[in-house]
């Protein structure tokens, strides 16, 4: 058989697999993300809401202005005009407490905007390394076609040379096939990854051309640890703590008593009265389980934030267990991969007849199935450390 143009085509093949495209990174995607992302954008006016929201309600209720004219009967004793004014306003205490509520809510609107960011820029990043690693699956799966491709051809005139029999060609043709469906499906998910950065990114147009990942960021365990007790998703729940526990000690303030004053005038013919009048109320049973009620939702945020706090150091750890068991896998695999070009000298193999078609067709794609789960691997690495360091986002 003539096999000669084959080892010719799969030697440039393999020479070309292992060149490097050039390295870019992903900092100008975030950029856009963050000035044109529809949700951010929506967050952003949230944050503005709730810190208007903050501030309502801290300040002490209308005063209140009354005139009355009652006409006297008989019309002898003349008409009485009354005219009051006067203002209601809670213990001093009270708006101390809801000045720090205030502050309070103020920070937490600040940390709930910064973990919608967070959450926005993780997203764009996995999606720009889903669309490294598409386009590395790409380039790999495309010298894949060409080679199955090549083959079949050259099969292809062999047959009608009768040089090649029916069911040796049906397998080249069946390989062909499989692996040309394999590749539209594969565009067809760059296309959708594409759609999908387009979306984050508000619409504006994105083409992600990379082919190769930046380097690695180094993860040291106890900063990471140290990070995410600062982060603001723990922040956030003491910050809901420290709310629960203002908003109790503004109940105690609103349990003790209001005080009144005001101005007062009464006229009736030539006679008048003017003075001040001042008023307290009596606490008996507005409020009576509102401090039960502000006790229960401090031990409740509380326990909550110590869950929180638990929980995430048990996912940080885990994921990092899982990080190290990944790059465990990755390891092996290219110490394996790097032994030598397997299509190479499966190549050979097949020109002196060692091995059969079948067996050519069967090492070879269980060689670039390895290619492809190791690609897989160095993918998941990425998000695996994405989602790790989304704190300092």
């Amino acid at each position: 058989m003539k096999r000669g143009y084959i080892v010719t085509l799969i030697l440039s093949m393999s020479f070309a697999l292992n060149m490097h495209a050039q390295y870019s990174t992903p900092d100008s995607l975030l950029k856009i993300v963050l000035e044109h992302n529809k949700t951010l954008k929506a967050a952003r006016e949230s944050y503005r809401v709730s810190i208007l929201e903050a501030g309502t309600g801290n300040t002490p209720p209308d005063p209140e202005v009354e005139f009355g004219y009652l006409y006297g009967n008989p019309m002898e004793m003349g008409n009485r005009v009354d005219f009051r004014v006067s203002q209601e306003v809670d213990f001093p205490t009270a708006y101390l407490q809801k000045s720090r509520i205030r502050k309070t809510k103020t920070s937490q609107a600040t940390l709930e905007y910064t973990l919608s960011r967070q959450e926005i820029l993780l997203q764009a990043q996995q999606l720009w390394i889903e669309a490294v690693y598409l386009n590395l699956n790409e380039k790999l799966l495309s010298h894949r076609v060409d080679q199955a491709e090549a083959i079949h051809n050259h099969f292809s005139n062999m047959l009608m040379a009768g040089e090649l029999d029916r069911l040796t060609y049906s397998q080249s043709s069946l390989q062909h096939a499989a692996i040309e469906s394999e590749y539209e499906q594969l565009k067809s998910n760059i296309r959708n990854n594409l759609l999908a950065i387009s979306e984050m990114a508000g619409g504006e147009k994105i083409s992600v051309t990379d082919t190769i990942f930046p380097p690695h960021t180094t993860i040291i365990p106890d900063s990471l640890f140290h990070a995410y007790i600062q982060s603001p998703g723990l922040q956030s729940h003491y910050q809901k703590l420290r709310l629960k526990e203002e908003q109790k000690s503004l109940v105690m303030s609103q349990s003790l008593p209001k005080l009144s004053a005001g101005y007062y005038s009464e006229s009736v013919l030539d006679q008048q009265f003017k003075g001040f009048q001042v008023g307290i109320t009596v606490p008996l049973w507005e409020n009576v389980n509102q401090m039960k009620k502000a006790k229960t939702e401090v031990l409740y945020a509380e326990a909550d934030a110590e869950r929180y706090l638990l929980f995430q150091q048990k996912e940080i750890e885990q994921k990092l267990e899982q990080l190290e068991s990944v790059k465990s896998v990755i390891r092996k695999l290219e110490e394996a991969l790097e032994e030598g070009d397997q299509v190479v000298l499966l190549t050979h193999l097949l020109e002196s007849g060692e091995i059969s078609l079948s067996e050519y067709f069967y090492a070879s794609d269980f060689y670039f199935r390895n290619r492809q789960l190791l690609l897989r691997y160095k993918r998941d690495q990425y998000l695996m450390e994405a989602e790790l360091l989304k704190v300092h986002l």
